[in-house]
């Protein structure tokens, strides 16, 4: 950040100097008006509007970032709300799983245990 500032500083020093030193008036036209200004004041002019419209951009990018961040953090929350329903759900069926194995095995054992009996029937 420290080095952006200075970066700045720097620039801005340059640009004053080099707006002193044009500093001669100029004729302006813009549209359908003319104007008779300093050169200096044109150029301190236009660089305070580029200035101003790299402010513009970079506000709105940062509001989109916001508003994409905002979004994307929603996003998050309801898929952990998602995520811990299943894993809820998850452990539900595992519990119910392992008691219709202990009930098959239960099962198992009654039929193995009790001896099939085949009648014949005369015909």
């Amino acid at each position: 950040m420290q080095k952006q500032f200075i970066f700045i500083i720097l620039v801005s020093i340059i640009v004053a100097i080099f707006a002193l030193t044009n500093a001669e008036v100029m004729t302006v036209r813009l549209f359908f008006w003319t104007y008779q200004l300093s050169g200096s004041l044109v150029i301190l002019i236009s660089v305070a509007l580029g200035a101003l419209l790299v402010l513009l951009f970079g506000l709105y990018k940062s509001v989109k970032t916001t508003f994409t961040l905002r979004n994307l953090n929603n996003e998050v929350i309801a898929l952990k709300a998602t995520n811990e329903s299943l894993n809820s759900k998850n452990t539900v069926l595992e519990q119910e799983i392992e008691r219709l194995k202990a009930e098959v095995n239960t099962l198992q054992n009654t039929v193995v245990q009790k001896p099939v009996v085949i009648e014949k029937t005369e015909d």
